[in-house]
């Protein structure tokens, strides 16, 4: 199998078109600045759709027929909600009519270049969300998902906007009869995202002795301009470490306490503990987790991949992933980000953001394949 990520960035760079042409609808409606910052196509492992969409304080869902067929599902944090009542003083009013403009927004884009338009429904407060992710684009167990997020400026608050689109229709939107690349294609790396995941999971609960719950994992595909957007501005202690092998990656092991000294009391058990001790520990436990799946890629080809030392981090989260932003920036459009989250405890989550060099993409579709044959075996 060969995955060509120019046309994975043909529909992404399509996708982010759209989410910016949301925001301006939005602005345009609103009389307010707003932004789109984030846009990412990411493949979600199907079962854990409802964990990656989110529950927001008030969700719509908004269907679409014609050129493309499906429905966006779009959360509102609460300041999000009131700032928006409170400016077009319409009251709950206003939310139905703020989805019904960002997805006329974003599908006007995606209508442009075919002969045919794209209509959408009246909006509809989500119920049966079941029937959302049922009907989702699902490949091989797999859902794409089109994902924006629209702030106003003067408010903190975000909508976050999902576009599910059919599996027929975006099958035969994105692809040419004719092409080599086919969304089954892109279906298999879900399986590196899920062994990467439970690799994850389970070094970090053999290593701490705290129960880790695997939250959610996906594989997104992204601009590369994009790639600090994939987390916020929360304050995150970490390592980061390269490998060097038949694949060449960036791994990003990220650590986000909700109380201070909550690494360093895991780790260690002392929420005192003194900084070099802390950041050692960290890196330790990094560099433990990191091999743990990098080994797996390996295994999957037979061969082997060779990890750096660690480099400690601790910084907000959009300025840790502008370093790996940079470094691609010069070879790359888009590049597949394999993520993970996993809480341990209540008091801390770890963030696992791998880049495989995109110079590197017939390999990663290589170890996806064999991944998938070998979970197809066991299944």
């Amino acid at each position: 199998m060969r995955v060509d990520l120019d046309a994975v960035a043909s529909f992404s760079r399509t996708g982010d078109e759209g989410g910016q042409r949301a925001a301006d609808s939005l602005e345009t409606l609103t009389g307010i600045p707003a932004n789109c910052q984030l846009t990412r196509t990411a493949l979600v492992d199907a079962d854990g759709l409802s964990v990656f969409l989110g529950d927001s304080w008030e969700r719509i869902s908004v269907e679409f027929d014609g050129a493309l067929t499906g429905r966006a599902v779009l959360s509102f944090d609460e300041a999000f909600a009131d700032h928006v009542e409170d400016e077009l003083g319409v009251g709950a009013a206003a939310l139905p009519e703020v989805a019904n403009i960002l997805t006329s927004g974003f599908v006007d884009v995606w209508a442009a270049d075919d002969e045919d338009t794209i209509e959408i429904e009246p909006p509809d407060r989500l119920e049966d969300e079941h029937r959302v992710v049922q009907d989702a684009a699902v490949i091989d167990d797999c859902a794409f998902v089109f994902e924006s997020q629209i702030v106003l400026s003067s408010t903190q608050g975000t909508c976050r906007f999902a576009v599910l689109p059919d599996v027929e229709s975006f099958g035969s939107y994105v692809t040419e009869p004719d092409a080599e690349f086919a969304l089954s294609d892109l279906a298999n790396h879900i399986q590196v995202a899920s062994v990467s995941a439970e690799a994850v999971s389970s070094h970090l609960e053999m290593m701490t002795g705290t129960d880790a719950t695997l939250v959610e994992s996906h594989v997104d595909f992204v601009p590369v301009e994009r790639v600090p957007s994939l987390l916020d501005d929360a304050a995150y202690e970490g390592a980061i470490f390269e490998s060097e092998g038949v694949v060449d990656s960036v791994i990003a092991i990220l650590f986000d306490e909700t109380e201070p000294g909550a690494v360093a009391e895991l780790l260690l058990g002392d929420a005192d503990a003194g900084a070099e001790m802390a950041e050692s520990a960290v890196s330790e436990l990094g560099n433990i987790t990191a091999s743990g799946f990098i080994d797996q890629w390996a295994n999957a080809l037979d061969t082997t991949i060779d990890i750096s030392t660690p480099s400690h981090v601790r910084d907000a989260g959009r300025a840790v992933l502008d370093t790996v932003a940079a470094a691609y920036g010069e070879r790359a459009d888009t590049i597949a980000v394999v993520n993970a989250t996993i809480t341990l405890g209540p008091d801390v989550t770890c963030r696992v953001c791998t880049f495989p060099s995109p110079e590197d993409a017939d390999q990663l579709a290589d170890i996806a394949d064999n991944l998938a044959a070998d979970a197809s075996e066991e299944s």
